[in-house]
C-alpha cells in the first residue's frame, strides 16, 4: 500500500495538503487516481477525495443558512432591539431555514412593514421593514454593492461606505473655494428632485438592475429577490401603521407611499431602498459628469450641487438636467432652485458654506437650543435635576450629537455660547454607570444654579449624584 506523504502540512479535516478542506477544491478532485490537483496546478499531490460534499444550494448559487447568519448579525449591529427583533430571535434558527427555504424555491416576497411619522426635520413617512426583511436586506445589498461600487461616481456621498454627509460637505468646501480662489468669483447651481422616493418608477429601475445584474452573473435567487422588492407596491404586500390620525394629517397627500403614481414608490426606511435610490440616480451623475462634462458636481441622495465660475454655463445645465430627468427618469425638480454667487453660502446638509469659512444652519441651533431647553423644562427640580439613568443617557445623547455636528463648521464661538447658556450641559453629558437595580429609578443630581455659574470653575460646577432616589411615578 502506497504510503501517503505531506510534504506542506495539511488542511483541518483532510489530508489533503494546502486548501483541500475549502468547498472550491471539491470541484477539481481527480476521481480516477484521488488527487487534488488545483486544476491541473500540481498533479503531485496525493490523497484521498474529500468525503464532504458541497451542498445543493452552494452548487446551484443559492443562500444558504451560513450567510442569513452573517446578515442576521449585521442587521442588529449597533441597533436597539425592537419587539419585531426580540420576536424573531426567539425562533431564529427556524426562521432563517424558512427564509433559505423560501428563497431557494423562489418563493419569498416582503411581509407587511410598519409606518410611523417622523417629524424633523419635516413630516415624513418611514416604513420599517419586518426583521426577517432585514436580513435579507443585508445579504442582498453587498452582492449588488460589489457589483455597482466600482461604476458609481466619486462625488456620490449617500448610503456608501467611506462617504456620509460630512464627507460630503468637506467636499463641497473643496470645490468652493477651488473656484473661488483659483478662479474668481464663481456661482452654485443647488437642485433638489421633487418627491423623489414617491416618484421612482419600478419598472424603470427594475430594467436598469436586470440589465447590469445579468451581465454581472449575480445567482438567480438573489435576482428574484431584487424582482421580489420592485414587484409590487409596500401597500399591496401589508403595512401596520403605528402613526395617530393626527400624525398622519401632518404629512402631506402628495408625500404619502399609498398616493404614489402607479408602479411608483420606494418605501424610506429600507436599506434596500437606499441602494436603489443610487442606482436610479446613477444615470443622473454619469450624465452629468460625462455629457455635460461637469468638473464641480456632487450629490447626496436627491440633492446635488454644481460650481462653475460662469453664470451662463450653470443656466444650460439646469436646462439640459431638467429634460435628462423628465426624458429618462420620469423625475422633476423642485421649484426651489438656487443659482447664486458663492458668497451667498450653500445651504447643504446642516451647514451653509462659504469660501472662507463654514457655518451651522440656523435651524440646526434652533433644534439644539429646543432639545436642551425641553430636557431641562422636564427634569429641573429646586436643587438640579430629577433623572432616570435612561433620562440621562438621552441628555448625554443630545449633547454628543449637537457636539459632532458643531465640530464640522468653524463653530468655535457658538459651541461657547450655547455651554454659557446650558451650563450644565457638560457635567451631565459626562458617561456614568448604574447597576441594573437603579435603572428605572429617579436620581438627583445636585447642581448649583447661579448667576456666575458659567465662570465658575470646572470642579465647582461639577455634578454629583447622591444617594436619594425615588420610584418613578
Amino acid at each position: 500500500m502506497t504510503k501517503l506523504r505531506y510534504q506542506h502540512g495539511c488542511a483541518a479535516r483532510s489530508q489533503v495538503p494546502g486548501d483541500a478542506g475549502s468547498s472550491r477544491s471539491f470541484f477539481y478532485v481527480n476521481m480516477n487516481n484521488g488527487n487534488v490537483n488545483n486544476n491541473y496546478a500540481n498533479n503531485r499531490l496525493r490523497a484521498r477525495p474529500v468525503r464532504r460534499a458541497a451542498p445543493a444550494s452552494e452548487c446551484q448559487g443559492g443562500v444558504t443558512v451560513r450567510q442569513l447568519h452573517d446578515a442576521m448579525r449585521a442587521a442588529r449591529r449597533k441597533k436597539k432591539p425592537s419587539a419585531n427583533q426580540l420576536a424573531f430571535e426567539l425562533t431564529w434558527m427556524d426562521r432563517l431555514i424558512d427564509i433559505e427555504r423560501n428563497i431557494n424555491a423562489g418563493r419569498w416576497s416582503p411581509a407587511p412593514a410598519t409606518c410611523f411619522v417622523a417629524t424633523r426635520p419635516k413630516a415624513r413617512e418611514i416604513h420599517a421593514p419586518d426583521f426577517g426583511d432585514r436580513v435579507v436586506h443585508h445579504w442582498l445589498v453587498p452582492q449588488l454593492e460589489a457589483i455597482y461600487e466600482p461604476t458609481f461616481i466619486h462625488d456620490s456621498y449617500a448610503n456608501r461606505k467611506g462617504k456620509g454627509s460630512h464627507a460630503a460637505v468637506r467636499r463641497l468646501r473643496q470645490l468652493v473655494r477651488q473656484t473661488a480662489s483659483g478662479e474668481g468669483g464663481g456661482w452654485y447651481l443647488q437642485l433638489d428632485v421633487h418627491n423623489f422616493f414617491n416618484s421612482i418608477h419600478r419598472p424603470t429601475l427594475w430594467r436598469m438592475l436586470k440589465e447590469r445584474l445579468s451581465r454581472a452573473e449575480l445567482q438567480p435567487s438573489a435576482l428574484r429577490v431584487v424582482h421580489a422588492l420592485l414587484r409590487h407596491p409596500v401597500e399591496r404586500q401589508g403595512v401596520n401603521h403605528r402613526a395617530t390620525a393626527e400624525q398622519r394629517a401632518l404629512v402631506p397627500p402628495h408625500k404619502r407611499l399609498e398616493n404614489a403614481a402607479p408602479g411608483c414608490g420606494l418605501p424610506i426606511g429600507n436599506l434596500s431602498s437606499q441602494f436603489f435610490a443610487n442606482v436610479y440616480l446613477d444615470a443622473l451623475d454619469q450624465f452629468v459628469k460625462h455629457t455635460l462634462k461637469a468638473k464641480r458636481y456632487l450629490r447626496y441622495v436627491d440633492d446635488f450641487v454644481l460650481v462653475h465660475r460662469d453664470r451662463a454655463v450653470l443656466e444650460q445645465w439646469q436646462q439640459d438636467i431638467e429634460a435628462f430627468l423628465a426624458r429618462e427618469l420620469g423625475l422633476k425638480l423642485k421649484a426651489d432652485i438656487r443659482l447664486r454667487p458663492l458668497s451667498a453660502g450653500i445651504d447643504f446638509l446642516g451647514y451653509v458654506v462659504y469660501p472662507t469659512h463654514t457655518r451651522v444652519r440656523a435651524r440646526v441651533l434652533q433644534h439644539m437650543t429646543e432639545s436642551l431647553s425641553g430636557w431641562a423644562r422636564d427634569h429641573q427640580v429646586k436643587n438640579g435635576f430629577s433623572a432616570t439613568p435612561a433620562d440621562l443617557r438621552r441628555v448625554g445623547s443630545i449633547i454628543a450629537s449637537f457636539d459632532g455636528h458643531l465640530r464640522h463648521a468653524n463653530g468655535n464661538r457658538i459651541r461657547r455660547h450655547l455651554l454659557s447658556r446650558f451650563p450644565w450641559a457638560t457635567p451631565l453629558a459626562r458617561p456614568r454607570s448604574f447597576n441594573s437595580a437603579s435603572e428605572g429609578l429617579r436620581h438627583l443630581v445636585r447642581f448649583p444654579i447661579a448667576a456666575s455659574i458659567s465662570n465658575a470653575k470646572p470642579a465647582t460646577r461639577r455634578a454629583a449624584i447622591i444617594n436619594q432616589r425615588e420610584q418613578v411615578a
